[in-house]
């Protein structure tokens, strides 16, 4: 059976061993990164079906400008554009055996719970992360300059890391764009460690210490520079991306990036026990999705931008 059980050391055995260590220790695990920038729409909720519409506005379609006096008032319109968020349920669980509660000098359900917290963690940011990299614009940075498409395909191999001058290159796209910046000032990238060792190897990096709120630095964050605030990230983005992996992969993104629609918040549940008692579990369960809202192909703009290469 899969779970924990007594008749198997890895399994349960070893939590009642007399010359047991009183800590328990655990895999690494890394912190969710992505799942912290996603704008929460708050609209969904129980009988409200399984997808979450929203709407887009579009830029309007002609400027105004001066009216000779005798000339009737231009008219123009906007493009209305619906998409939605598809909800899907996430999930995982732990099954024990009361044998097991009985017997082991630990209360079982605390390493129980702190591993399915973790894989939450790890579950919710890789389906988060995942819409970030959904971007149809790609940088890709090379040696004698860059590659930036905008139909989801890398325009090359990258052979170089990334430096400030490619940092310049994104947030001057943002701004030609008129993509607000996520926190009113500042962009947001989020970067393998491979690819933020190139920017924090360049002459032109600023150390992240010159904060003057210290406690509202996001999760991961460890430095700025033009107008850009960059988090290290090691559970979804590639690290081995480019030419002799020197590249790894980042996104750069402003504000209004990526949805979250939350119909049940994430949260732990104990098994009904059956089996007079004898079979328990404990699991996690969310019942939400994501959603990249900005689309080239359909919106003519994207307010993220996916490094990485072919």
């Amino acid at each position: 059976m899969a779970g924990q059980y007594w008749q198997t050391n890895s399994l349960g055995g070893y939590l009642a061993n007399p010359r047991l260590s009183r800590q328990l220790r655990y895999n690494a695990i890394p912190l969710m990164k992505f799942r912290q920038f996603c704008k929460v729409f708050t609209e969904v909720g129980k009988g409200k079906g399984d997808k979450l519409e929203y709407i887009k506005i579009s830029r309007i379609a002609t400027a105004g400008g001066t009216i000779d006096e005798l000339s009737k008032m231009p008219e123009t319109n906007f493009n209305i554009r619906k998409d939605y968020i598809q909800v899907n349920e996430y999930g995982n669980s732990i099954p024990y055996t009361g044998k097991l509660e009985a017997l082991s000098e630990f209360d079982i359900t605390n390493p129980i719970q702190k591993t399915l917290r973790d894989d939450m963690a790890l579950t919710l940011d890789s389906a988060a992360g995942a819409q970030f990299k959904a971007s149809k614009v790609i940088y890709t940075p090379t040696s004698t300059g860059y590659y930036l498409t905008n139909n989801g395909i890398p325009g090359g191999t990258a052979d170089a890391n990334l430096r400030v001058s490619d940092v310049k290159n994104i947030i001057d796209w943002f701004r030609s764009m008129n993509i607000p910046p996520y926190d009113g000032e500042n962009y947001i990238c989020v970067a393998s460690v491979k690819a933020l060792r190139g920017i924090m190897d360049d002459s032109n990096w600023v150390e992240a210490a010159k904060y003057g709120e210290p406690e509202r630095l996001f999760a991961g964050e460890v430095g700025r520079i033009y107008q850009c605030r960059f988090i290290m990230e090691t559970n979804v983005l590639s690290n081995s991306k480019g030419t002799n992996g020197v590249l790894g992969e980042a996104v750069f993104f402003g504000d209004d990036a990526v949805a979250e629609g939350i119909v049940i918040p994430a949260e732990l549940r104990a098994k009904i026990p059956d089996d007079y008692g004898r079979s328990k579990g404990i699991a996690w369960y969310y019942l939400g999705g994501f959603k990249k809202i900005w689309d080239y192909a359909t919106d003519g703009e994207e307010h993220i931008i996916y490094v990485t290469s072919t």
